[in-house]
């Protein structure tokens, strides 16, 4: 007995062992992939390991020229394409914890709906009675095999802190078809930076035989993006650089038909070499404030041979060929980084961290003192309400989002966007976080002669240095007492093709910020002036106003979702002052905002077909030939109007006419009626006097 109790004993110790250990290794995994990311001399980012972010471009051009160049490119009907699974400009290939790439789970079994429903915060479609219209062969070697559902969703922890936010595609479960019974049911694919089998070592572990679903981590799987500023444009790309390999037919030249938001489109491609499965869906892991565009997802056979270039391979290099004039342009890492904190996407490991790493995990246990900074974020923190489901039943973090929801006050903090304006703050040339905007903006013999100037010159200390993850924000004016959030994301000083920094950061609630604004007699968050980031005056704004008018059109403009827009801000321990901004999708949109600038089509009128997107409206007659059309057709009415135009008029004219005959005939028997009542006053009047000049006589008969 005593024996059986001793193995008994041991059996626990080591399941407890392997399951401590799962969960180290895990918890180790995990924040292995987090990145912090600061300016170095040659303008690239490098995390606490000294890893670095990699770029498209040659590392000595100034990042102002890298962002004007992508952010031309994305204002064409080219566009911008990203590998997401295999880093093209990284150094070292052997290190990829830098890198901005996702890793894809395939699941499958009749118990895949259940278990998207009880792990994550969205709830999965009804799509099992969806019209499907079954495999169509498209061409000889391309056959369209289903088409699916696509929707993004929250991975919690048990408190509701972001770990990651998961893309799903989910399909029909499959049937007893050979050919289809071995097609995943759906795919998660993580976030960017969240790579390698970091989700499938987590989710595995919570599947139990009742679940009846399977997990397979999909490394062969290779994840390519193609985006514009307009989905036109998008689909224009798509066409001209992506279609005919997918159509594996040079001369296909029918009408493609592109998945609708929400939807997927699945595709195989075989040939006498390898099969290769395709996966289609609107979406670019970025936000519709930015651009628009299209992912696509490829499984190749495993049995194919390694010599043939696969199809991924194949699309991506004539997506970037030096002979392509119609190919997108190439992104790395860093360009996509800069991307996402401009359209303030929580990324992962910045503003997505889960719960942080474990207090009795010996190698994180001091990692909140190491200069590492876990926000800890409710989804609703980070403005997405869009992944949950709050009609929804039992999900895992269900707790923690709904004591946020419970709250009157709102969620505890707020994901806004922090704008440092060059000519704001003095960064120090020798600083190895400046950006260097200064070279492009000042001439080279004026910059000599003041670096000259410079080293004859006693140095002066300048405490005014680029934002950094993790700093920590305080009110101008209010010397480090009024706290407002913290940095979780910087992008590439610079990189947005402005003379700014942009951050991201978590900022308090506003009503205790400004009650201390408030307290010590500050101003109050000036929400109405727009900065100008090259410092010149805007003549036209009245900053004594509450509200612009815009356009002289005598709108006022409503006060802002957020009510600590352009609060001033400063960076503890420093000289550096910056400015917070909503995020894209909180601000209203005006003719300054990107995405009003980016879309053409519907500003502009086509003038050359064959150009690209940036040449080929124009805008000074903002009229587009459907405009045109319906002006002309219009026109056309009121010629064909023109002949009962004396008819109505006549008509007009007799009415009025008879109005009037009835006016005056009401007015002489209003002056009839007056009259009369002034002789019935006359007549009255009359016969009271008559009555008292006869009362004494009355009198007097009746006395005697």
């Amino acid at each position: 007995m005593a024996a059986i109790f001793t193995m008994i004993l041991l059996g626990i110790t080591l399941q407890l062992t392997v399951v401590s250990a799962w969960s180290s290794a895990s918890y180790t995994s995990y924040f292995h992939h987090r990145t912090q990311f600061q300016s170095s001399s040659t303008s690239l980012f490098e995390s606490t390991t000294h890893h670095q972010l990699s770029s498209a471009y040659d590392t000595n051009l100034p990042p102002a020229l890298v962002g004007e160049a992508v952010r031309s490119a994305l204002r064409s009907d080219r566009g911008v394409c990203f590998d997401f699974t295999s880093d093209r400009y990284q150094q070292q290939q052997d290190d990829v914890s830098s890198s901005r790439l996702v890793s894809v789970v395939d699941m499958c079994g009749e118990g895949t709906n259940s278990f998207i429903n009880a792990k994550f915060s969205q709830s999965t479609p009804n799509i099992n009675n969806r019209n499907n219209v079954g495999s169509i062969q498209l061409t000889s070697q391309t056959e369209f095999i289903r088409k699916g559902h696509m929707f993004d969703t929250a991975y919690l922890t048990s408190k509701g802190h972001m770990i990651d936010r998961l893309s799903v595609l989910q399909f029909p479960t499959t049937t007893n078809d050979n050919d289809k019974s071995n097609m995943a049911d759906a795919l998660l694919v993580t976030s960017p930076g969240n790579s390698g089998s970091t989700l499938y070592d987590e989710l595995s572990p919570l599947v139990f035989p009742m679940d009846k679903v399977k997990f397979t981590s999909s490394y062969q799987t290779k994840v390519i993006t193609l985006a514009c500023s307009s989905l036109k444009d998008a689909q224009t790309s798509f066409n001209n650089n992506i279609l005919k390999l997918l159509m594996q037919d040079d001369s296909y030249s029918k009408e493609f038909e592109f998945p609708q938001s929400g939807t997927c489109h699945h595709y195989r491609v075989t040939n006498s070499e390898s099969t290769t499965d395709v996966y289609l869906m609107e979406h670019t892991f970025l936000s519709s404030d930015i651009c628009h565009g299209y992912t696509l997802l490829f499984q190749d056979d495993t049995t194919s041979n390694i010599n043939v270039p696969t199809l991924s391979d194949q699309i991506w290099d004539n997506l970037t060929h030096e002979n392509n004039d119609k190919g997108p342009v190439g992104m790395g890492s860093l360009e996509y980084e800069t991307l996402r904190i401009e359209a303030a996407i929580p990324g992962y490991g910045n503003e997505m961290s889960g719960d942080g790493p474990k207090k009795d995990d010996e190698h994180n246990k001091n990692s909140e003192d190491d200069g590492n900074y876990y926000t800890k974020a409710n989804p609703l923190e980070l403005h997405l309400q869009s992944l949950i489901d709050t009609e929804k039943g039992c999900y895992q973090g269900q707790e923690g989002v709904a004591s946020v929801l419970k709250n009157k006050r709102g969620p505890p903090r707020q994901l806004y966007q922090v704008v440092f304006n060059d000519i704001e703050n003095d960064f120090n040339s020798d600083d190895v976080n400046s950006g260097g905007f200064g070279l492009l903006s000042i001439d080279n013999d004026e910059l000599m002669d003041f670096n000259k100037l410079k080293k004859q010159a006693d140095p002066i200390s300048n405490d005014t240095r680029q934002p950094r993850v993790g700093d920590s924000l305080y009110v101008l004016g209010s010397n480090e007492s009024i706290q407002v959030g913290k940095i979780t994301s910087v992008a590439q000083p610079n990189g947005t093709g402005e003379p700014t920094t942009v951050a991201l950061c978590l900022a308090k609630r506003p009503d205790s910020i400004l009650k201390a604004i408030k307290e010590q007699g500050l101003d109050l968050p000036r929400w109405w002036e727009e900065i100008d980031v090259n410092g010149e005056e805007d003549d036209e704004s009245d900053s004594t106003s509450l509200a612009n008018e815009q356009e002289n059109s005598g709108m006022i403009q409503p006060p802002p979702l957020d009510p600590l827009l352009n609060l001033e801000i400063v960076i503890e321990g420093s000289y550096t002052m910056g400015r917070l901004q909503s995020v894209p999708s909180r601000r209203y949109k005006k003719k300054s905002d990107v995405s009003y600038l980016l879309d053409y089509e519907e500003k502009g009128r086509v003038v050359d077909s064959g150009a690209p997107a940036y040449l080929k409206y124009e805008f000074e007659n903002n009229t587009s030939p459907e405009n045109a059309a319906t002006e002309e057709s219009m026109l056309t009415e009121d010629v064909e109007d023109d002949d009962n135009v004396d008819e109505l008029l006549a008509k007009a004219e007799a009415e009025a006419a008879k109005a009037k005959e009835e006016a005056e005939k009401a007015e002489a028997e209003a002056i009839r009626k007056e009259q009369k009542m002034k002789l019935l006053k006359a007549k009255g009047t009359y016969f009271q006097l008559s009555n008292i000049s006869c009362a004494p006589y009355c009198m007097f008969d009746n006395h005697l």
